[in-house]
C-alpha cells in the first residue's frame, strides 16, 4: 500500500488502534494504521495482516485458509470507524483554532509512549479538550467481492468519508492485498452520538 504524498504519514499500531476504538481480539480487524488525508475529504489508509494462526481457521474451511468475507467487511467497518475519530478531533481541534498537527502529534506520542512502557498505563495525550466517540453502528453496507483472501496476505483497507449528516457518515470503502482490489463499495453509518464533523 503506498498511499498518495499529500497524505500524513500516521503509523499507528495495535495498541493506539485499541484505545481509540472499542472491539478486542479476536474481533480487531485492524492493526495497523499506515496514513490520513483530511482534505478534500477525510481519507485513512490502514491494514489488517492475516496470519495463518487466525482462530477463524479452524472452522472456517478447515485446511484452506480462505478469510472471510464478512471479516472484510467489518475490517473496513472498523477502518471508517477510525477515520471518523481521526476526522472528528481534526475537525474539532480546526474548529478551535488549532492545527490538524496538533492531532497528528498528539497521536504518534500515543504511539510513542505505549511502545515505551511495555504495556503499563499512560495518560493518553492531549487532543484540545475533543473527546471524539469511539463506537460506531453499520447502517447500510453496500460491499462487492471482488477476489478471495487467503492467510499470509496483508489485506489493505483505504476509507473515504464522502458525507456527513450530522452524527451519520458515508464512507467509499477498498480493501486490497499486493495493490489487487479485493473489495469495494459504500458503507453509512452512525458514529457516536455527536459524531458529525465540525
Amino acid at each position: 500500500m503506498k498511499p498518495p504524498r499529500d497524505a500524513e504519514v500516521l503509523r499507528l499500531g495495535p495498541d493506539v488502534i485499541q484505545r481509540l476504538i472499542p472491539h478486542r481480539r479476536p474481533l480487531v480487524m485492524v492493526d495497523r494504521v499506515h496514513a490520513y488525508r483530511h482534505a478534500p475529504a477525510p481519507t485513512l489508509w490502514a491494514s489488517r495482516y492475516i496470519s495463518s494462526n487466525e482462530e477463524v481457521f479452524s472452522g472456517h474451511f478447515p485446511g484452506f485458509h480462505l478469510w472471510p468475507g464478512v471479516y472484510t467487511i467489518e475490517g473496513l467497518g472498523q477502518a471508517t470507524l477510525i477515520g471518523a475519530i481521526i476526522a472528528y478531533l481534526v475537525g474539532d481541534r480546526v474548529k478551535g483554532g488549532g492545527q490538524p498537527a496538533d492531532i497528528y502529534t498528539a497521536l504518534r506520542a500515543l504511539e510513542r509512549s505505549t511502545a515505551q512502557t511495555f504495556g503499563h498505563t499512560v495518560d493518553p495525550p492531549d487532543f484540545g479538550g475533543a473527546k471524539a466517540p469511539r463506537a460506531g453502528v453499520a447502517g447500510h453496507v453496500d460491499v462487492k467481492f471482488l477476489a478471495p483472501v487467503f492467510a499470509g496476505c496483508q489485506l489493505d483497507y483505504i476509507v473515504t468519508m464522502t458525507h456527513v449528516v450530522e452524527s451519520l457518515a458515508r464512507f467509499d470503502v477498498a480493501a486490497e492485498v499486493d495493490g489487487v482490489p479485493v473489495a469495494r463499495g459504500t458503507m453509512t453509518g452512525m458514529i457516536g452520538a455527536a459524531a458529525a464533523v465540525p
